[in-house]
């Protein structure tokens, strides 16, 4: 009888995913929308049943993904699959959500790394190099524009632009981090409100003013600092390894400050409208999020919380 449930059950789950993998592919913008629901049938799946019969409606929805779409479709539905197994079986055992978040943008961190070097290495399509090359024909289509015009752009203007796009193809394992977390926290959202109307246990985030890295990350920026210091040759993977470390990290100790900020802002009563709307303002100024860079680095150091 419970067999007979849980093969219901899988075929309903795999109904909807089919329903919201058709409308991610073919229907322009909300198939941009649907994409990020795609996790949710395995996670109630898994809630429900554990993690053994939810593998394999994971091998289920691949085989419909590949009807549905084609071979390249495939890393889709393995992706948001695996994300979805493990939000749900963790969420099952009631673990924080920001261990949750963790695991999961690992998770899809791992598919895009994988799906980047397959597509490079046995399709010879490089996304990165390809964005790049649009950016620098739009750039050169500009400039063209500018000249008819009668306006001559500046060479320090072409300098810095080539800058910009050289560190861009060197951040790139930091966008892929960035991109990771945005995507798991993005599947989050969605689907914990939908979680909640169906009586499955979800637990609540904690509050973001309690939030605080662990104070190793310091010897870690330390370190990085250091070496810094040391002149190495541009593409090696020395280099990018300091570089793309010294970012992570500055976005880490960001997300520090802030948090050190909503604490401040909490004891003090200060009005959410003007906290929000100061959080908005400060992501809008890139000078600002230096200044709360460095308020996370004092607060993580010399723990500003317990002096306010």
């Amino acid at each position: 009888m419970r067999k007979t449930h849980i093969i219901t059950e899988a075929a309903i789950q795999l109904a909807l995913f089919a329903v919201l993998f058709l409308v991610s592919l073919y229907v322009p913008l909300l198939g941009m929308i649907a994409i990020l629901f795609l996790s949710l049938p395995f996670m109630i799946f898994t809630m429900r049943h554990g993690y053994a019969y939810a593998l394999l409606l994971l091998v289920a929805s691949l085989i419909i993904s590949t009807l549905i779409g084609s071979l390249l479709s495939l890393p889709v539905a393995l992706m948001f699959g695996t994300a979805g197994i493990v939000i749900g079986g963790m969420l099952a055992k009631n673990k924080s959500r920001y261990m949750i978040l963790l695991m999961s943008a690992l998770i899809f961190l791992m598919n895009i790394v994988i799906d980047y070097v397959i597509s490079v290495k046995f399709l010879q399509m490089d996304i990165i190099q390809e964005t790049l090359s649009a950016f620098r024909q739009s750039f050169e289509t500009a400039m063209q524009i500018m000249k008819g015009m009668g306006q001559t752009p500046t060479k320090q203007l072409q300098e810095q632009f080539e800058q910009g796009l050289e560190l861009i193809k060197y951040v790139t394992p930091t966008l892929f981090v960035i991109a990771a977390f945005l995507l798991a926290y993005a599947t989050m959202a969605v689907s914990i409100p939908i979680l909640k109307r169906l009586k499955l246990p979800v637990g609540t985030w904690p509050p973001f003013r309690d939030f605080t890295l662990p104070k190793s990350l310091l010897w870690c920026y330390l370190l990085v600092l250091v070496i810094s210091f040391i002149p190495l040759e541009k593409g090696t993977f020395a280099y990018l390894a300091v570089l793309n470390v010294y970012y992570l990290l500055q976005l880490l100790f960001i997300v520090q400050g802030f948090s050190f900020l909503y604490y401040a802002a909490n004891k003090k009563n200060v009005p959410k409208g003007i906290v929000i709307g100061g959080t908005i303002l400060c992501l809008f100024l890139p000078f600002l999020l230096y200044l709360i860079a460095i308020l996370g680095i004092i607060d993580l150091g010399f723990d500003l919380r317990k002096r306010i």
